[in-house]
């Protein structure tokens, strides 16, 4: 009687222990978990009927838990929600691992499936894989390198990873190194870079690229096999200029020592220049002469235009939140109006093909992005506002997926239309 209470105690024991493991210990099941790339601020994960995993946020989970592999149908909901964004079913194998990746904007979420079985590299190797789950960033180059590499002596770890692309793993040296991702083909369109990135020793990991506020910065995720989560969010905005001075006035613009502006002239908008992100107040000057401008914190992954506009004797600054993310139907394109006619008090219309585009624009703003343009097409455009005389161009062609910007500025004795392809 003694003996088999002793065996009934270590039992108990045993099932203690494997409990505090967290059930890993079931090799007739298999081990999932979710990890949130996606724009939802939480999502659950409900496996036939039952709650998996619950309130997974942005960046989160390393948890792994037990599914059925003769069970996988698969919803992801919101937090706060009984209807699926998602219903898939996975096919799993049993004492196997694997990581569901949610991902995409609100409205149009998707998954990948991730298998976590790989062999250990030997030593002072990491094995490598990258995806790209940043939709509106498009195609993509990610480099891995030392922190004082220079991007144009470099080879690209991995060349133009697709949107929902799962590349094979390679075998890059463990240790801290410095991650860079630019557009695909370039090597100047930066948009992420991370100082230190800490690679494992022996370690299997998967970079995830996820989408920055903007639409053309990224971030990233870095996730070990059965292991943890590390972020790494970018720590810059992109800043243009617009100058929209009247008379050709020359506008320079700096924001903590970086030009982003040197001597243009009006009527023109420079291209986007990567700055830190954060409270920032820029140094303006117009025809030579300084500008008191307004702070503004920039929010890191987004971008801005600095609109300098009215006579160049008096001018002011003033800064537009630009969405250069693609319209959720890829097959249509976006179009605002800046009203940037220095003294024109009243609000300006814009019209394309006769369909209202905007109404109501007044100086110094941007309208709301209209995003219902047809797919590759071309137009005729016409802006309208009390005092001015109106302006129309015939056969403009706005190609599907990308984003424009209507700016009118100058005076209204010489007002200027520019329309802009922003990406």
């Amino acid at each position: 009687m003694r003996g088999l209470t002793i065996k009934w105690l270590v039992g108990l024991a045993v099932l203690g222990l494997l409990a505090a493991c967290g059930g890993g210990d079931d090799r007739t099941k298999a081990k999932v978990r979710l990890v949130n790339a996606s724009g939802y601020s939480a999502l659950n994960m409900v496996v036939d009927d039952e709650t998996k995993l619950s309130s997974v946020a942005y960046g989160s989970t390393e948890t792994y838990v037990d599914v059925d592999p003769d069970e996988t149908a698969t919803e992801l909901r919101r937090s706060d929600g009984s209807s699926a964004l998602l219903s898939f079913t996975p096919t799993l194998t049993k004492n196997r691992h694997y990581t569901v990746l949610a991902y995409g904007a609100e409205g149009a979420l998707k998954s990948l499936l991730l298998d976590d079985n790989s062999d250990t590299p030997s030593s002072g190797k990491t094995l490598l894989r990258i995806v790209n789950a940043a939709p509106d960033a498009g195609a993509v180059d990610v480099y891995v390198t030392g922190s004082d590499e220079l991007l144009a002596d470099t080879v690209a770890l991995q060349s133009a990873a697709a949107v929902g692309s799962v590349n094979s793993y390679t075998s890059v040296s463990a240790g801290t190194r410095r991650l860079r991702v630019t557009a695909a083909g370039s090597k100047t369109d930066l948009r992420l870079d991370v100082a230190a990135v800490s690679l494992n020793s022996e370690g299997v990991m998967t970079l995830v690229i996820t989408p920055g506020s903007g639409g053309v910065m990224v971030n990233a995720l870095l996730l070990a096999e059965k292991g943890g989560i590390a972020r790494h969010d970018t720590t810059q905005a992109r800043v243009r200029v617009a100058a929209a001075v009247a008379d050709s006035g020359s506008v320079t613009a700096s924001i903590d020592s970086i030009s982003v502006a040197a001597g243009i002239g009006a009527p023109s908008v420079g291209a986007y220049k990567l700055v830190t992100a954060g409270s920032v107040t820029p140094v303006v000057a117009v025809n030579g002469v300084s500008l008191t401008t307004a702070s503004i914190t920039l929010a890191a992954g987004a971008d801005y235009t600095l609109m300098v506009y009215g006579a160049a004797s008096a001018p002011a600054a003033v800064w537009l939140d630009d969405d250069n993310r693609p319209a959720t139907d890829n097959t249509k394109a976006k179009l605002r109006l800046v009203h940037g006619v220095g003294d024109l008090s009243s609000a300006m219309s814009l019209s394309v093909d006769f369909v209202p585009v905007a109404a109501g624009v007044t100086q110094g703003t941007a309208s709301a992005y209209y995003s219902d343009l047809a797919a590759t097409i071309t137009a005729d455009y016409l802006v309208t506002a009390s005092g001015l005389t109106s302006l129309s161009a015939v056969d403009k062609t706005f190609v599907a997926g990308a984003t424009y910007t209507l700016f009118v500025v100058g005076s209204t004795a010489t007002p200027t239309a520019m329309l802009i392809k922003d990406r």
